[in-house]
């Protein structure tokens, strides 16, 4: 059992460089944002990786083998981390898909104007037109789900807009506006 364990973790640190060198490829700053595969996978990877090891876990113990008790109680103990760990993760990551999915923003940094285009609305973000801007984030920095972000734009005639970190790196989005009231609040973990 220590053998696949090595093997698995040996092709787990392929993968993971290999991401990063296709990430690093492709990454462009571009003006129209949009969900892109490699977005979600630069976020998502980890849990992925997490839930595979902890399903190749469970899956060591329905096997038939000679290991011996201590062995199947580290697989079920390290798999049902690992499935703890990723799980917050993988629920947050399809709830922001399900929010962003259709969504798509075009920044002009020169004017410093956004525009939000939702199914069947569209919004023009100004610095002119916004009242506020929360930010949520996670209490820790070290969770898999630390990266899952998002902003609550408040607009001057009362409306608001939702805009995560899966569509795009929210960092951009404030630094477009410096001068708009920003709050930050922080949660366990970033649910809409």
């Amino acid at each position: 059992m220590l053998g696949t364990l090595l093997k698995i973790a040996a092709l787990l640190a392929v993968v993971y460089y290999g991401v990063r060198f296709l990430h690093r490829i492709f990454k462009q700053q571009g003006k129209v944002y949009y969900l892109t595969p490699m977005r979600q996978l630069s976020l998502v990877f980890w849990s992925l990786m997490s839930f595979w090891l902890a399903l190749s876990m469970f899956g060591l113990l329905i096997r038939d083998q000679t290991d011996t008790d201590l062995e199947k109680y580290l697989a079920s103990g390290l798999g049902l981390v690992l499935f703890l760990f990723a799980l917050p993760t993988l629920l947050l990551h399809f709830q922001y898909w399900r929010h962003e999915h259709k969504n798509a923003m075009e920044l002009e940094k020169s004017s410093g104007t956004a525009l939000l285009l939702q199914p069947g609305q569209k919004y023009l973000l100004s610095p002119a037109t916004i009242a506020s801007i929360t930010e949520t984030k996670c209490r820790s920095k070290s969770y898999f789900w630390s990266s899952y972000t998002y902003v609550t734009i408040s607009l001057r005639d009362g409306r608001t807009v939702q805009i995560t970190s899966l569509l795009l790196d929210l960092q951009i989005l404030k630094a477009m506006w410096p001068r708009v009231p920003l709050q930050t609040k922080t949660k366990w973990a970033c649910f809409l």
